[in-house]
């Protein structure tokens, strides 16, 4: 008879995981400023800009959801201990955790899509230490967000895919791990290359829609796979 390991404590972490996906979602937050920023051009992360009235909300957000999912992952340890690929999974969410925590700690100075002059002195290379710290720590949350795809498939293909809902949940893993590479292909060819070659922030703004809806219905589809 499949049940979760001794120790835990399956539906509150669920159900912090469901309350992460939300607080993640700075789309909502975004709609309810008005839409203050260019969704083509911006990324989603200026919200948190400290020139942004944002600011505050966006990075408490960010700050939320990170302890959100890093207190799930601690909770996670026991199930992670008897399966390799749900501690892959649980390290992955704690690599985003960690990231998105150091994001709401480290936010840019000025939003680049919003000012002329932030916007050259960013490629002039005088955009200083808190954008440099924000896009390693930006880059970590990306790592953790396509690892977690990674590993959800992983899941669901050894517990037989679950039904309607694994097989939703391993497209969706695919969808976030898909966006979520392109994006960091895209930023980092217009880094190295120093020219905007596409806008990115109709792309970014899918790609995290995809993970706040994968970090909100994860556990359920893959219950199965933290059982013995």
């Amino acid at each position: 008879m499949l049940a979760v390991p001794k120790g835990f404590p399956y539906r509150l972490t669920r159900n912090l995981m469901i309350a992460a996906g939300i607080l993640y979602c700075s789309l909502l937050l975004e709609a309810a400023a008005g839409y203050p920023l260019n969704i083509h051009t911006s990324f989603l992360s200026e919200l948190g800009a400290r020139d942004q009235a944002t600011s505050a909300y966006a990075r408490a957000m960010d700050l939320g959801a990170s302890v959100l999912v890093l207190v799930a992952a601690i909770l996670a340890r026991p199930a992670a201990r008897m399966h390799r690929d749900v501690r892959g999974l649980m390290i992955s969410t704690a690599v985003f955790g960690l990231g998105t925590l150091f994001d709401s700690f480290f936010p840019m100075d000025c939003a680049p899509s919003a000012s002329e002059a932030c916007r050259l002195a960013e490629e002039r290379g005088h955009e200083g230490a808190d954008l440099v710290v924000h896009e390693v720590t930006s880059t970590l949350a990306g790592l953790g967000t396509m690892a977690i795809g990674v590993f959800a498939v992983l899941v669901l293909r050894r517990i037989g895919w679950g039904g309607a809902l694994g097989r939703a949940v391993a497209v969706l893993a695919a969808a976030v791990l898909l966006t979520n590479t392109w994006l960091g292909i895209e930023t980092g060819l217009e880094v190295l290359s120093g020219d905007d070659l596409h806008p990115p922030g109709v792309l970014q703004r899918v790609a995290i829609l995809l993970v706040c809806v994968l970090l909100g219905v994860l556990l359920p589809a893959l219950k199965r796979g933290f059982q013995r």
